[in-house]
């Protein structure tokens, strides 16, 4: 009921005259009385919490690093801090002739550098961590579809193509079961399954599809790479052995436009700096490859001082944002919600032992196409088409002898990196790393000759930068909708013509996994998720992990283990 206060007409102002007033009561009804059940509603707090917990985007995310390397060339200097502090070889032989050969020893390579008193430069606690590596967290937001590749089979450059353009093969006629075949060698696993077609970079009779009648060529683990039509009886050098061309996967020829593959190199931007990452060394923890040490004696050493000397170590570590993350708004390179970050560890090399530069730039990158047995000529110094485009710093100092020591300068956040190559179908809605990006470190071989004679080409390890952690997992189920629901419809989603239906792939919520055991349940504290990843991160020493010839006899075998393991 309203309340209503009654003046007086006479009272309204001085001198206002009294008349009659009326008052106009409704009689409709303006509340309602609340029942029980509306005053004393039971709030489920696990609800509550689940509600919050899947629409945060808030992040602090937690990696463990196993570090395995092989500490594996030896070398000579004339510098006298490193010549000093080596991990000598064959000491009673240096004595002899004054030349010293030996390792560098393991702090060269760990995540951790202690204070050893080289007298080299001046240590500083708080870089610690930082003289060697440098760490960030990335994410793949953007395609390269033109960005140019190169493949080399040792000396000679077999071809070079647009990433646009597929997967490149080598031509080899067989005949398995009777059958006559023509094989398609490639350097990268091809992804393809049986009754798949291709589209080739190469014609036959105005047809460029053809059907994937099997796989592999009769080698021990050769599907993944090789491919093969049936012979019908084509005539001519279309396809003659070690003929060359580009292939793209096709799940429908019919519908060639959408069932088609993409091909492309995935670009990285970094989103943090150098120091908003905390690494610490994980206590009573080794990793289970031995440490390497030696009693060095006075009586066969260059400047006459015992020591102990200590080859490789087995440390583990743990690299935390130093602060909380939000991705709210992140997409990654396919437009969708941020699914996956990476831990980016680069070489900085600080002490100078590497990244001899040309142009500018002393970091070396490619893909695992561009692993060979033998050093091929892709990685020479001079070879600009292997640069990474990390400008380098340098300082000078004598001590025996005057060397230029050379380091990759630190990057900032929203600079851009390059990373896997990969494969996009866009009816099936998935990503495939086709070949992992790699980056490669070589000695400065005017500061650690690690050869009789000074090379431009000298063997070097290989590591893979980009460490995947995964935030969300999207289903293995392909949903469907048509127009009539394009409001319950996510953003991503992709249109088929042919179909005339949206398809898309959703996000499981946090705390699912599917029947193949997919999905993620990390822990949810003070509106904040706190994913953890444990990886692996190897020092490749080369020839270890490595492809064959694409005009070889073999195939690309990717070894079951390498020289660290």
């Amino acid at each position: 009921m309203n309340n209503f206060t009654i003046i007086p007409s006479g009272l309204k102002y001085k001198g206002a005259p009294s008349v009659d007033e009326r008052v106009t009561i409704s009689l409709n009804q303006q509340s309602q009385q609340i029942t029980e059940y509306d005053r004393s509603v039971t709030i489920s707090l696990a609800q509550v919490y689940d509600d919050e917990r899947q629409t945060c985007t808030v992040f602090r995310p937690t990696f463990k690093v196993n570090y395995i390397y092989d500490n594996t060339y030896v070398g000579t200097t004339t510098y006298l801090p490193f010549q000093y502090n080596l991990y000598y070889v064959n000491a009673e032989n240096s004595m002899v002739t004054g030349i010293w050969k030996g390792y560098p020893q393991y702090y060269e390579f760990d995540f951790f550098r202690p204070d050893v008193n080289n007298q080299h430069f001046n240590y500083k606690s708080k870089s610690a961590y930082t003289y060697n590596w440098m760490y960030y967290l990335t994410y793949p937001f953007e395609n390269d579809y033109t960005k140019k590749l190169y493949y080399y089979s040792n000396t000679t450059r077999d071809i070079d193509w647009e990433a646009q353009e597929g997967i490149p093969f080598t031509i080899e006629n067989i005949e398995i079961n009777g059958n006559g075949l023509i094989s398609f060698k490639c350097i990268a696993p091809h992804g393809l399954s049986v009754d798949e077609y291709v589209e080739l970079s190469l014609t036959y009779r105005n047809s460029n599809i053809f059907q994937v009648y099997s796989l592999g060529n009769g080698l021990f683990d050769s599907d993944p790479y090789v491919f093969n039509v049936f012979n019908i009886g084509y005539t001519g050098n279309t396809f003659a052995d070690n003929v060359t061309g580009l292939f793209k996967r096709v799940i429908n020829p019919d519908n060639l436009l959408e069932t088609k593959s993409k091909y492309y190199v995935r670009k990285h931007k970094v989103i943090t700096n150098l120091e908003d990452l905390i690494v610490t060394k994980n206590g009573f923890e080794k990793n289970v490859f031995n440490e390497k040490k030696q009693f060095e004696y006075s009586s066969i050493t260059p400047n006459q001082v015992s020591r102990i000397s200590q080859k490789t170590s087995s440390n583990s570590y743990n690299m935390t944002s130093a602060y909380d993350l939000d991705f709210a708004g992140y997409k990654d390179n396919q437009m969708r919600p941020l699914s996956e970050i990476y831990l980016t560890i680069i070489n900085k090399g600080y002490a100078g032992y590497f990244n001899e530069p040309s142009g500018g730039f002393g970091l070396k990158q490619g893909w695992e196409f561009n692993l060979t047995k033998e050093v091929n000529q892709y990685w020479d110094l001079f070879n600009n088409e292997s640069s990474c485009q990390i400008p380098v710093s340098s300082y000078t100092l004598t001590s025996g002898a005057t060397k230029t020591f050379y380091y990759n300068q630190n990057l900032v956040k929203d600079d851009v990196l390059y990373g896997d190559f990969c494969e996009w179908n866009d009816y099936e809605q998935l990503e495939r790393v086709i070949s992992p990006y790699y980056q490669k470190i070589n000695y400065n071989q005017t500061v650690f000759q690690t050869s009789d004679f000074v090379d431009t080409n000298s063997k070097g390890f290989y590591y893979e930068p980009h460490n995947k952690m995964t935030l969300k997992v999207f289903s293995d189920y392909i949903e469907t909708g048509n127009v009539d629901f394009i409001e319950q419809l996510p953003e991503y989603s992709y249109y088929s013509e042919s179909d005339q239906q949206f398809r898309w792939r959703d996000l499981y919520t946090y705390g699912f996994f599917d029947n193949l055991d997919r999905g993620v349940d990390y822990p949810f504290l003070n509106t904040s998720h706190y994913p953890f990843a444990e990886v692996v991160f190897r020092l490749i020493p080369e020839g270890s992990n490595y492809n064959e010839s694409l005009n070889g006899v073999d195939i690309p075998i990717k070894p079951f283990i390498d020289d660290c393991e």
